[in-house]
């Protein structure tokens, strides 16, 4: 059975924390705080954004956010 991968935990992979790779992208820790839990949806130049942080595809990224 092949393990589920949060966002989250791509994030504390290569970040220490959300407030890191906020401060990586040029987003508020709230923002990116929101986003990673699921509070808002990104707008598609954010989920851009953040897939090139976390060095995944858009599509890969987006699939986070598709219920």
């Amino acid at each position: 059975m092949e393990r589920e991968i949060s966002l989250r935990g791509i994030v504390y992979d290569k970040y220490k924390s959300i407030a890191q790779l906020a401060d990586a992208i040029g987003w508020s820790r709230q923002k990116a705080s929101n986003i990673i839990n699921g509070v808002v949806e990104p707008s598609l130049a954010d989920t851009d954004k953040l897939s090139k942080a976390l060095d995944l595809s858009f599509e890969k990224t987006a699939r986070f956010f598709l219920s």
